[in-house]
């Protein structure tokens, strides 16, 4: 696929990650029809140009249609719950991404469009200390486990001639999403910050403007069938990140959460995924997409996440992505 102009179905696109997807197709020239819940949600995309279209995940007859008149489709709609993740939860989230993926699959490969799939580093699961590339099997920590269901799904369909895109991002920091309701949230109601377990097991970050250019970078320059790591260059242990996230927020950092404790607040399957380790490898993305973090670590990157959270100036990143 050339980098010419692209008209791209963005399911999810009033979302965290669908959302700073759209937006920056936009802002690399492209067309985008972003798929939506509930317009409302959505007003900042479609005053910067996106075309709002409203659908359900469990009903394919509300987006398949957009499919045929679309050059690509990423895929970042995903069922989301408040409280307690359950197992009883992640399943219908499980049923819910296996009904849209499909659809979109099978949509894709009839009428010869590229799909990108946003998945995760929890497909991975927990390997400690070993830096992780692409050729890894899949064997995922419970919050990963749709998103490894849908990869191995495509992968099979990409042998049958779909043109499948899918990128496993790490820890995704930025004004909204996971960073806001795990840390900003919590900095905000309580002066601290808190994580689970004794924060040694590594996370590989990434910045949501930089995870948003990768798939720019994916959409116009990777081969079909291709799946990449999308992170930083510099993993850290959960308990370094809390404490950045703290300093950048203002807050203190406080005792770490007993696993034990903080299944019962947070559900077990969410703490088994935050305590567990992985370190991405971004080489891949690198050397096939061009593709270069503006803010290569986290250091770098939580000052312009902060700001954007606060509606603050946004400081200039040091580098800038290819």
């Amino acid at each position: 696929m050339t980098s010419a102009a692209r008209h791209v179905l963005v399911t999810g696109a009033s979302g965290y990650i669908g959302g700073a997807v759209a937006h920056a197709l936009l802002a690399a020239g492209h067309r985008v029809t972003g798929l939506v819940r509930d317009p409302s949600r959505a007003a900042a995309l479609a005053a910067a140009g996106a075309d709002l279209r409203t659908g359900d995940m469990l009903r394919p007859q509300t987006y398949v249609p957009l499919v045929q008149d679309a050059d690509a489709v990423v895929h970042a709609a995903q069922l989301r719950f408040t409280g307690r993740l359950t197992k009883a939860r992640i399943r219908r989230i499980r049923q819910a991404d296996a009904v849209m993926a499909g659809a979109l699959a099978d949509a894709c490969r009839t009428h010869g469009r590229r799909l990108l799939y946003a998945s995760g580093a929890w497909v991975y699961g927990d390997h400690g200390e070993r830096w992780i590339d692409e050729s890894l099997p899949h064997r995922p920590a419970p919050l990963g486990v749709w998103h490894a269901a849908a990869t191995a799904r495509l992968r099979a369909m990409a042998a049958d001639g779909l043109d499948s895109v899918v990128l496993h991002a790490g820890f995704v920091y930025g004004p909204g999403g996971n960073f806001r309701a795990a840390f900003a949230d919590q900095a905000s109601r309580s002066g601290r910050i808190r994580h689970p377990g004794d924060g040694s097991n590594h996370w590989s970050c990434v910045h949501l403007d930089d995870l948003a250019a990768a798939y720019v970078a994916a959409l116009e320059r990777a081969p079909a069938g291709a799946e990449y790591n999308i992170a930083d260059d510099e993993p850290l242990p959960l308990a370094q990140f809390a404490r950045e996230a703290a300093r950048a927020l203002g807050a203190d950092l406080a005792a770490p959460v007993p696993r034990a404790v903080a299944a019962l607040a947070l559900g077990r399957p969410v703490t088994t995924s935050l305590t567990t380790s992985y370190r991405l490898s971004n080489a891949l993305a690198r050397d096939e997409l061009g593709w270069r973090p503006a803010y290569p670590t986290v250091a770098d990157g939580l000052p312009s996440a902060v700001a954007a959270l606060r509606g603050t100036p946004t400081p200039t990143p040091t580098s800038t992505p290819s």
